[in-house]
């Protein structure tokens, strides 16, 4: 009886010490103060005609890091990389989750080149740049009667360096403050007559959005003797850049409404 009695005893002084070690417990494990704010960096880098941003969170308290890149798609980690194929301002921010709570960042301004711009930058490389027919590849010039047939006129050079030369050595170059001169290098390649006299010419140009396929388009002011790229007979003065890198462009001649298109694919000199 008396072991009981002490062992009640005993279970009465221990009950306070058990509850301060729980609360002590339970304060170990709570945040104290406010949230931490949730903020971020980011740097960007343009190449061709995509951007890589990388988003960096500044606080790396969280346990949960969830982004939002601004085009509808999201993303995780302290660090996350995201590639824009498009430009514009986006809004971006970054929600972060901590033991004590989640914490939402301010939105923030992502300005990104438009396509327009960079395909520019590529054109003239941002000063002046020189182009020429790429007589490496097979058929660097195709002809066709429509943007959904490109082709069916003529399938272009079934061999590659079979341009003539007084065409392939001919130089295009478009600067950024747009002009456009074409350099025959000694003769001009008319369509029909063969090597002809240089038509040398110098002439302003306008750059925008392309009307129907591509990326943008370059349309040549009236000059004499008449501008053209690629060849003489291309129908009208507005070309079309399907596709641009540093080094290789395809230009499409002719308008969606023309009945007829060259396809020419230029090389970077």
């Amino acid at each position: 009886m008396k072991n009981i009695v002490r062992a009640a005893a005993l279970g009465l002084l221990m009950a306070p010490l058990m509850l301060a070690s729980c609360k002590k417990d339970v304060d170990n494990y709570s945040l104290e103060g406010a949230v931490p704010a949730s903020d971020f960096t980011v740097t960007k880098v343009t190449t061709g005609l995509t951007t890589t941003a990388t988003f960096t969170a500044t606080n790396t308290d969280g346990f949960l890091y969830q982004w939002d890149f601004g085009d509808g798609t999201v993303g995780s980690g302290k660090t996350a990389t995201h590639v824009y194929s498009s430009g514009g301002t986006l809004k971006t921010k970054l929600i972060t989750a901590y033991r004590g709570g989640t914490s939402v960042s301010t939105t923030k301004d992502l300005v990104l080149p438009s396509v327009s711009a960079i395909v520019n930058q590529l054109l003239t490389g941002g000063s002046s740049k020189t182009w020429k027919l790429d007589n490496t590849v097979v058929a660097p010039i195709t002809v066709g009667p429509s943007d959904a047939d490109p082709t069916s006129y003529y399938g272009g050079n079934p061999s590659a360096g079979a341009l003539p030369a007084c065409q392939a050595d001919d130089e295009y170059t478009f600067s950024a403050t747009n002009s456009f001169t074409y350099d025959a290098k000694g003769q001009t390649f008319v369509a029909g007559g063969g090597c002809d006299t240089p038509r040398n010419v110098t002439t302003s140009f306008t750059f925008g959005n392309a009307t129907g396929a591509g990326l943008a388009q370059l349309t040549l002011a009236s000059a004499t003797p008449s501008p053209f790229i690629g060849v003489t007979d291309a129908p009208g003065f507005t070309y079309r850049i399907l596709s641009i890198t540093n080094t290789n462009m395809v230009l499409r001649a002719g308008s969606t409404a023309a009945g007829v298109v060259f396809d020419m694919k230029l090389v970077a000199k």
